[in-house]
């Protein structure tokens, strides 16, 4: 048995299950759920993160009250430069992940950037300028209907599940009914948040030394992101040790009247990571983690069982995630470093404008 896999074990995966459900919920909360003391928890949680088989991270991609311009890049390389091409993308602030996949391209990306003249200079003027990449196909995300920090691990047991949702369920706001539902990300906030990008489980004690605030206002600028939707927390296990160690994306075409149903029903499978309208020539866009690669077939065709009108046109399985949600990973996996996901930077190192000359 791999020494790796054995070292995890189910109380480790009830841990990483636990912080999925309630990111930033106390050791002491935790402790009564999983049955464990709330320094084991900690100790168990440091060497998970220390190892990077573990970890958790804060995204705040708005800008204002929008949506960032989100899009999947498929790029084309030369023979032989598609590792190299990655090394450069890996560093890029607005590729949040990055994967070599099978198919017609060697790599696929998920970029965010503020608005779409950043997107055209960020490919036009970075990626297509890569030495060694010799096409890219674009496709906007035109709407997230399952993002990736819903997917969940399946070892808390229901009783667990429901003792956690007590225990942290927030009291029900007493704001006017007219606050409004989305927190805008103003540009106070971009520090905070991406302090977070790395740990999304930072005392507010230390973030308020570091951004010199009072621990009243880092509280209650957080609640106000996380309640507005501006700031989400995902955690993950490396791939390998979760028992879902294969990342497959598929494409597809569906009617725009049956966009909201398919979305439902994807979204209610168990592999389902990722379910996402797009624009290009197809409309749709799923990633799923499977348990092998064998199960691709039985996973697309249950998909199309249940959705007749859904017409899968392609696919590609990952044959390695370089980065995701902004975290850079090994070749097993696990989190090397974080990239800061400061989408809001030039997409040009050393340049100004907002789209690169000719020249450059």
């Amino acid at each position: 048995m791999n020494s790796a896999i054995s070292a995890i074990d189910d109380t480790d995966r009830a841990l990483v299950h636990a912080l999925q459900l309630a990111p930033r919920a106390s050791w002491e909360l935790l402790g009564p759920v999983l049955g464990a003391r709330p320094d084991t928890l900690a100790r168990r949680w440091e060497r998970l993160t220390g190892s990077g088989e573990a970890w958790l991270s804060g995204l705040g991609l708005r800008t204002g009250v929008t949506k960032p311009c989100m899009a999947w890049v498929e790029v084309t390389c030369t023979a032989g430069t598609s590792p190299s091409v990655g090394d450069v993308l890996v560093a890029d602030p607005h590729a949040l992940g990055i994967e070599h996949t099978t198919g017609s391209r060697d790599l696929l990306v998920f970029v965010a950037v503020p608005d779409l003249p950043t997107l055209y200079a960020y490919l036009s003027c970075r990626v297509q300028r890569i030495p060694g990449v010799v096409g890219t196909r674009t496709s906007m995300v035109t709407a997230v209907h399952y993002a990736p920090d819903r997917w969940r691990l399946d070892q808390l047991t229901p009783a667990q599940i429901g003792l956690l949702t007590r225990r942290t369920r927030r009291p029900a706001a007493s704001a006017a009914p007219d606050r409004p539902a989305v927190a805008p990300l103003q540009e106070e906030d971009r520090p905070l948040v991406l302090a977070l990008a790395a740990d999304a489980r930072r005392t507010v004690a230390s973030l308020a030394r570091e951004f010199r605030m009072s621990e009243s206002t880092v509280r209650r600028r957080l609640a106000r992101l996380e309640g507005g939707q501006s700031l989400r927390y995902s955690c993950a296990l490396a791939s390998a040790l979760s028992g879902w160690p294969v990342s497959a994306t598929l494409w597809a075409e569906a009617s725009e009247f049956e966009l909201a149903d398919c979305a439902a029903v994807a979204a209610g499978l168990r592999e389902t990571r990722v379910c996402m309208s797009v624009s290009g020539p197809w409309n749709f866009m799923i990633s799923a983690r499977l348990r092998t690669v064998e199960d691709l077939s039985r996973y697309t065709a249950e998909l199309t069982r249940r959705l007749p009108g859904l017409r899968i046109t392609d696919s590609a399985v990952a044959l390695q995630v370089r980065k995701t949600e902004a975290q850079e990973l090994d070749r097993r996996g696990h989190r090397v470093r974080t990239v800061t996901p400061d989408i809001w930077s030039h997409p040009v190192p050393g340049r100004s404008d907002p789209v690169c000359p000719v020249g450059l």
